[in-house]
């Protein structure tokens, strides 16, 4: 007779599938199939320890007709018969992985003469390990670093060392020295952060030779070389400042004394505002380019700045990027001296998150705006109208109703060099624009709490304090920033940014402009900054009206969600083929936009291969946002923007 008693129930509940026991029915039991088995990891985690001898780094940059950059490097081999090496992923100043090891070929390494086999690892792709044969005590290694145009030319070199190196594994950056070489090809000078080897006779077709670093300076320390080349000092002593431009003309490095003046200044509100420099001198490389394109990455003895060819002798038309230099020097202090915890890396291979990038690159881009301006690189009028078009587009920013500031500072994670289809409602590095709005209400609050004694440069004084070219970075949390900002005007400082960050509709993003005696208004006629804006982008803005810009023939670039040309059915990538039935222009839209209160917008649109007519929900003028004064509210930008 079978007995069922209770400690066989219990056996046979135990034994049985986790699915099963949970009674969910026959939707939740498990069904037989193969098992995950999650890879064991086969690199190494780096550690902080000594690495016997040195790497050599040999680059020959000199390849310009196939644009190939060729590495050769002699590795020492520490104790035991495997090595692995690791090609750089992360960079820190796009904090996600944008490194691809996709340009990096014909590897061939070798130790003692004879050849090494490597294997690339299943899991992580920019990590090769080497099965060593008894006794060796250095590999060589050999490859070739595919270029492309803007790295390597015949009149103008840029080299990235974070993509001409390999490294081995187990080990922090800073533990590894590197004695690196430069073969550039003839004629070209260079400028770097660098220190020269000590060298005696120095020969002009002989590489160059730099005296031995850590592998963590040599990564942050680019080199650009030129044929056309200019050399300005800006600051000199202690902490010196220095220009280096490199033109494809000679005519192209003539820099107004205005612009130079301006610049030396910009070095001095530096220093009133930050103190002591985290370099014993820094390189602004700055590259002049013809194809108009403008943009920078920070170092912390050096940044890289691409500025039109025209940069220095069109200023009024570099409204958008006369700040750009003040930006990545800013960075020295905020991002290399002081830096975010979870951005903080011992290696290029280790990942990071940018929990707190509206402070590395937001409260930079605050710091860009007022000590250019500070220095004459603006006029208050021309930052109040760059403040205009920031304050416009983050306040109309309807993705916030789904997607926190503290969200999208996750963009290099996901989302790095990935176009949008609908910038405002999925978001896309905001925490630049609107970093400069919250810190005008940091600003705002601080001046509140503490009757109009003190504001955000006395924040600046104590939490970028200490530096040094010495001085290793110094990681900081939150609450580290909070404590520091309670210190200048006690309250609730962590409530008051998580609010922001985290907040969504709620969040009055024009707040700060408002309490500095600001308020954001629209006029019928675009400002220097807009008007500079739609040349960028190459596109007539009708954002604030009926809601989508468009280029010269007709192709609709993008498209306000919600706005009169979305609820139209229309989206990004439609052309328009017709105003009013006469064929499209630039200038037919803007006079239809302007008579709409009496004339409905009516046009013809190219979409998924038709023709169709639409009429746009939209009766009223031109939009264009610009900052208006409130009366009866002290100017505080005034204040902030005032020459220290």
């Amino acid at each position: 007779m079978f007995r069922f008693d209770r400690a066989m129930a219990l056996a046979l509940a135990l034994a049985a599938p986790a699915a099963t026991r949970a009674g969910d029915g026959a939707a939740a039991r498990s069904t037989p199939g193969p098992v995950y088995v999650a890879p064991a990891t086969t690199v190494p985690a780096p550690v902080d320890r000594a690495f016997a001898g040195e790497i050599a780094l040999d680059v020959d940059a000199s390849d310009v007709a196939r644009r190939l950059f060729t590495v050769r490097q002699r590795i020492p081999v520490q104790r035991g018969a495997a090595m692995t090496l690791l090609y750089p992923r992360w960079e820190p100043a796009s904090h996600g992985p944008s490194l691809t090891v996709t340009d990096l070929a014909g590897l061939e390494v070798s130790a003692a003469g004879r050849r090494v086999a490597w294997r690339r690892d299943p899991y992580e792709p920019h990590a090769f390990h080497l099965d060593l044969p008894r006794g060796a005590t250095a590999v060589d290694v050999r490859f070739q670093m595919v270029a492309g145009e803007t790295l390597l030319g015949p009149d103008m070199v840029s080299v990235p060392w974070q993509r001409l190196v390999l490294y081995p594994a187990g080990y922090y950056a800073r533990d590894l020295r590197v004695a690196a070489r430069l073969r550039l090809p003839a004629g070209l000078r260079a400028f770097t952060a660098l220190t020269p080897a000590p060298t005696a006779g120095a020969d002009d077709a002989a590489p160059l030779a730099f005296a031995p670093t850590t592998l963590e300076t040599l990564l942050d320390s680019p080199v650009l070389a030129g044929r056309h080349t200019a050399r300005l000092p800006l600051a000199g002593g202690a902490e010196a400042v220095t220009l280096d431009l490199v033109a494809a003309r000679a005519g192209d490095l003539a820099v107004p004394p205005a612009r130079l003046a301006e610049l030396r200044a910009l070095v001095t509100q530096l220093r009133a505002v930050f103190g002591t420099a985290p370099f014993a001198r820094y390189e602004i490389l700055a590259q002049l380019s013809d194809d108009g394109s403008s943009g920078g990455t920070e170092h912390r003895a050096s940044s890289e700045n691409v500025l039109a060819s025209t940069h220095f002798a069109d200023w009024p038309g570099q409204i958008l990027f006369r700040d750009l230099i003040a930006h990545e020097i800013v960075h020295a202090w905020n991002g290399f001296h002081r830096v975010p915890a979870d951005l903080w890396a011992p290696t290029p291979n280790v990942p990071v998150a940018g929990t707190l990038l509206w402070v590395y690159e937001g409260q930079t881009e605050f710091w860009g705006r007022v000590l250019a301006t500070r220095a004459g690189q603006f006029t208050p009028a021309e930052l109040r109208d760059r403040l205009a078009l920031e304050a416009a587009e983050i306040a109309a920013r309807p993705g916030r109703a789904w997607r926190a500031l503290s969200d999208d500072v996750h963009y290099p994670a996901f989302m790095l060099r990935q176009p949008v289809a609908w910038r405002d409602w999925q978001r896309r590095r905001d925490y630049y624009s609107e970093g400069v709005l919250l810190w005008l209400a940091v600003d705002a609050e601080l001046r509140a709490r503490s009757g109009g004694r003190r504001g955000i440069d006395d924040v600046a004084r104590r939490f970028f304090a200490g530096a040094g070219p010495a001085t290793p970075a110094r990681p900081y949390d939150l609450a580290e920033l909070c404590r520091t900002l309670d210190a200048v005007a006690p309250g609730d400082w962590a409530g008051f940014l998580r609010r922001w960050v985290d907040g969504h509709e709620e969040v009055d993003t024009l707040a700060g402009l408002e309490r500095h005696g600001w308020r954001l208004g629209f006029a019928d006629t675009p400002g220097a900054a807009f008007r500079a804006n739609e040349e960028e982008q190459g596109v007539t803005d009708l954002t604030y009206s009926i809601g989508l810009t468009a280029r010269a023939d007709g192709r609709v670039r993008a498209v306000a969600w919600d706005g009169a040309a979305f609820r139209a059915g229309l989206r990004p990538g439609v052309r328009l083929v017709a105003v009013h039935a006469a064929p499209f222009t630039g200038a037919a839209l803007l006079a239809a936009v302007r008579g709409s209160a009496t004339r409905a917008v009516a046009l013809t649109v190219e979409q998924d291969g038709r023709r169709r007519d639409v009429v746009l929900g939209y009766a009223g003028p031109l939009r264009y946002p610009r900052l208006e004064r409130i009366a009866d509210r002290p100017d505080g930008l005034a204040a902030l923007l005032a020459p220290r």
